[in-house]
Order: structure tokens, then C-alpha cells, then sequence
């Protein structure tokens, strides 16, 4: 097994995982804990990127449409380039009184 490397930053601190805030979402990025200077490594830009497309295909507004007896609303086409496809299995997620997440498992 590899051995994880660890990257220094200019000021002299080992830079760590962490969250971090790129164009209004949050990825996982190596950050320093003295100045702060932030970057990704290969995996977490490969992450990035994914998670930047996904943004782009999937923010905007939506209705509530009627099926059958039950509520339901539609996801771009686009989403079978990410992996999504009809019948995949998804989690539901309550997080406020007008806000819920969906996670693809």
C-alpha cells in the first residue's frame, strides 16, 4: 500500500482535507491551517469537476407534476452522462420545513 504524502505550503504548514467553498458549493480540498492557501489534488479536482457539471445540469427551478396518485418531479436528460439512469435507487432526505436532499446510492 502507498504511502500518503504530504504537501507543505509555502509558509511551512502541512496542508490538510477539508471542505471548501468554490463557485457557491462545497468540495473536499487541501488547505492550509496558517494562511489558508487552498488546492486540490488530483482525485479532489477530478471530484470538482464532476460536481461542477452536476451543478450546471441540475440548478434551476422545477414544478411538481401529478403521477397517478402521487407527486413527482422531473431530472434533465443530461444526468445519464453522470452515471444516472432510470431505475436507480435514491435516498431522501428532510433538512428543513421547505428543503430536502436526494442522494443517488
Amino acid at each position: 500500500m502507498a504511502k500518503e504524502r504530504k504537501m507543505t505550503c509555502e509558509c511551512g504548514h502541512v496542508l490538510v482535507k477539508k471542505n471548501a467553498t468554490f463557485d457557491e458549493f462545497e468540495t473536499e480540498a487541501m488547505v492550509c491551517p496558517g494562511c489558508q492557501f487552498t488546492t486540490l489534488t488530483k482525485e479532489q479536482a477530478k471530484n470538482y469537476v464532476r460536481l461542477k457539471q452536476l451543478h450546471q445540469i441540475i440548478d434551476s427551478k422545477r414544478k411538481i407534476i401529478k403521477i397517478g396518485n402521487s407527486m413527482g418531479l422531473t431530472l434533465p436528460d443530461r444526468l445519464k452522462d453522470l452515471g444516472v439512469k432510470v431505475g436507480r435507487k435514491i435516498k431522501t432526505e428532510a433538512l428543513t420545513p421547505n428543503s430536502f436532499k436526494v442522494e443517488l446510492e
